[in-house]
This record gives structure tokens, sequence and C-alpha cells, in this order.
């Protein structure tokens, strides 16, 4: 009886081991795969940051210290990341702001490196 009641579990040596571990977040260079889909199905964000501009810039921050009041520097803000990041996808504040914690969290990191590194 003990027989019988062999479990027909596959030994760890045994396993598909071609199965790959995708990550929750994937970021390519101009992309951030989305964990959560956005509320119209789209799972990608497209970044196109070569149309912001200064007057862009400056429209954010307008728009961050209406959303922040006591907002002091605007490129360690994540209101004004998110702005930004509206800007350079085409989407709507609400949308971006409106991501799960991971997905806003990769997104506005995005932003934030190409604010930090603009200059360079």
């Amino acid at each position: 009886m003990a027989a019988e009641k062999e479990t027909k579990a596959q030994p760890v040596a045994e396993m598909d081991t071609d199965m790959e571990l995708i990550p929750e977040v994937v970021d390519e260079k101009d992309v951030i795969t989305l964990k959560k889909p956005l509320p119209n199905g789209n799972n990608e964000i497209i970044f196109n940051f070569d149309k912001i501009n200064g007057y862009v810039l400056l429209k954010c921050e307008k728009q961050a210290r209406k959303e922040d009041p006591g907002l002091t520097i605007p490129l360690l803000s994540t209101v004004f990341q998110a702005f930004v990041a509206a800007a350079a996808t085409k989407l709507r504040y609400d949308d971006i702001a409106g991501l799960s914690a991971p997905d806003f969290i990769a997104v506005t990191n995005k932003t934030a490196n190409f604010l930090a590194s603009a200059g360079r």
C-alpha cells in the first residue's frame, strides 16, 4: 500500500531548466513593461524624452506645485516626476499616479534618471 501512495513529484534535477524567470518590471531603454496593465489594457509605457523642453518642464513644475504646495525641490518630487513622465509618455497624470506601486516607482525612477542626467 505504501508504494501506491507515492507521489509523482518531479525531482528538481529533472525539472525543465529552459524556463526563463521573467521579472515583474522590465526596464529597457525607453520602455517599461508594467506589472499591471493600464486601464486601457496596455502593458507597456513608452517614453519620448526628446520631446521634453524647458516649456514642458516649467509647466510640469507649475502643475506639481498646485498638486503639492509644499514642493521645494522639484527634481526630488515624485509629483513633479509623475507630471514629466506623463508628458514624456502622452499619458494623463492620473494614469501615472494610478499605477501600482512597483510600476509607479519604475516610471518615476526612469524619469528621475532622465532629469538628473539631461544636462550631461
